[in-house]
């Protein structure tokens, strides 16, 4: 028999010629980089600091008076007053801001916004006090503008007591 450690290509060769690589059993093991440790828990200090820096700002940008209260009347139906005790004015739509105002009589107040608020302030307050009236009531057409009532109410507020109010009444257009 003939010598196999020196031949090599004769050990295990197939008889073809063709050169087989010798098979591992055991792979090469790849090394990754290690992960970081995983945190457990969630650091919640900044969650807390804003917590406490909203409850700051909210204490110190709120007012600390009560609020006053309104007795507004039932959404329904108002209460009825007696008209003979009231001081009547209406009001209709005007051009631009200035409403078109009429007193209980069919007397028209100035078109000139500041002369018209001095008027209705005379007027009402000469109603109150010699014309034996105690309230005032303002009639006003469904189409006037809160601006234009506003303008008016604020012109008989300067003559109202403390306590007093203003009626409204408010009518469609064409009924």
């Amino acid at each position: 028999m003939e010598d196999t450690q020196d031949n090599p290509e004769q050990i295990g060769a197939p008889s073809s010629g063709a050169l087989v690589m010798p098979i591992d059993d055991e792979p090469e093991e790849v090394s990754l980089p290690p992960r970081p440790p995983m945190d457990d828990e969630m650091d919640i200090t900044p969650m807390i600091d804003m917590t406490f820096l909203l409850l700051i700002f909210f204490i110190l940008t709120s007012k600390m008076t009560g609020e006053k209260s309104y007795e507004v009347p039932p959404a329904k139906n108002g209460s009825s007053i007696a008209t003979k005790n009231c001081v009547m004015i209406t009001i209709q739509r005007g051009n631009g801001d200035t409403p078109l105002v009429s007193k209980e009589d069919g007397g028209i107040f100035s078109d000139d916004p500041e002369q018209q608020a001095a008027e209705i302030t005379e007027y009402i307050q000469l109603q109150l006090e010699n014309g034996g009236k105690t309230e005032v009531l303002i009639r006003a057409e469904g189409n006037v503008t809160a601006k234009q009532l506003k303008r008016v109410e604020l012109a008989i507020a300067e003559v109202l007591e403390e306590g007093k109010m203003i009626n409204l009444a408010v009518s469609e257009v064409g009924k």
